[in-house]
């Protein structure tokens, strides 16, 4: 039987998103947002809980997965070999940050 994955809140979920996308932290009224109304079609898998909003990072994880395909009517755009080549190194960066964790080990920070 799985544990489940401890729950954070919308601030803990918003540094955590800076963390491993290495952009600005997003308010946590965005995260909210995301909740609530989505981003093409896909909302970010949250609860309230007494007032105050939970998410776990494997949801963040899951939505930003999302984000990063490309929307379905989208018109298939060739990038040149550099932007090609940003856009793999990013990828990458992205898959050794989420790489799976191993059980019974807690993430150190960074």
């Amino acid at each position: 039987m799985e544990t489940p994955e401890p729950k954070i809140s919308m601030n803990q979920g918003a540094a955590y998103w800076s963390c491993i996308t290495g952009a600005p932290r997003p308010h946590r009224g965005t995260l909210i947002r995301w909740a609530l109304k989505g981003v093409r079609g896909k909302r970010l898998r949250a609860e309230p809980l007494a007032g105050r909003w939970f998410t776990t990072t494997n949801a963040i994880e899951d939505f930003l997965r999302h984000l990063l395909q490309p929307p379905a009517d989208a018109v298939e755009q060739i990038p040149g070999p550099a932007r090609a080549a940003q856009m793999q190194r990013a990828l990458d960066d992205l898959d050794r940050v989420i790489a799976p964790k191993r059980p019974g080990r807690k993430p150190q920070a960074k």
